[in-house]
């Protein structure tokens, strides 16, 4: 993991920006007195490094819609979008809404069974 830097990307970087949430539900019993908090959507919000300053929400010619929701395989289906071949960015940057606490979590599970390697931005020491 790499310590955050407070620093803009450079100006020739062509950035995509992705804004991600997951909702989920504890309705899965797996012990006792435990449920299980199983993700059911995803919502997503991107701009590109061209059109960030934008203030409209209508889909950029760049960077395409500008706001996703998944709801078949949330972890999946967000994974392959992120993955999905582009012409035109050169980096990809994700952002979770809560990536501490729960967001991540199903990321990174879904990482490890993928056998990824992750390079992930720490937050403190």
């Amino acid at each position: 993991m790499r310590p955050l830097k407070d620093a803009l990307p450079p100006a020739a970087d062509k950035v995509l920006y992705v804004f991600y949430d997951f909702e989920t539900s504890q309705n899965t019993e797996y012990a006792d007195e435990a449920k299980l908090q199983v993700h059911n959507l995803v919502c997503v919000q991107q701009f590109c490094s061209g059109s960030e300053d934008a203030e409209d929400t209508r889909d950029c010619v760049r960077c395409g819609t500008k706001r996703l929701s998944f709801w078949q395989d949330p972890v999946g289906e967000l994974l392959s979008y992120l993955t999905e071949p582009r012409p035109w960015p050169n980096r990809i940057i994700a952002i979770a809404h809560n990536a501490k606490a729960l967001d991540l979590h199903f990321i990174l599970n879904k990482a490890i069974l993928l056998k990824w390697k992750p390079d992930l931005i720490t937050n403190g020491l």
